[in-house]
């Protein structure tokens, strides 16, 4: 697996947040949570590239919208 920063953008309300931040632990990623609705900075982050939901996760400089794990377990060098 490759040592790019991955980020989790997500609020406390949204099912599939979770369940892609248990399936990173799962796979031993370690990242950082972002919630959207206790910091409006983030939600404009995802706005300024043009995203409107959550999960996104930013792995390096790629972001990748909902519940992808195979796009995701490829970013991160996961087999």
């Amino acid at each position: 697996m490759n040592n790019q920063s991955v980020i989790v953008y997500s609020h406390e309300q949204c099912r599939k947040s979770e369940h892609l931040k248990r399936q990173l632990d799962s796979w031993g990623v370690n990242f950082e949570e972002r919630n959207i609705k206790e910091n409006p900075d983030h939600l404009k982050i995802l706005q300024d590239q043009g995203i409107f939901a959550t999960p996104t996760i930013l792995i390096g400089d790629t972001y990748i919208e909902g519940l992808q794990f195979n796009r995701i377990k490829k970013e991160l060098g996961i087999h």
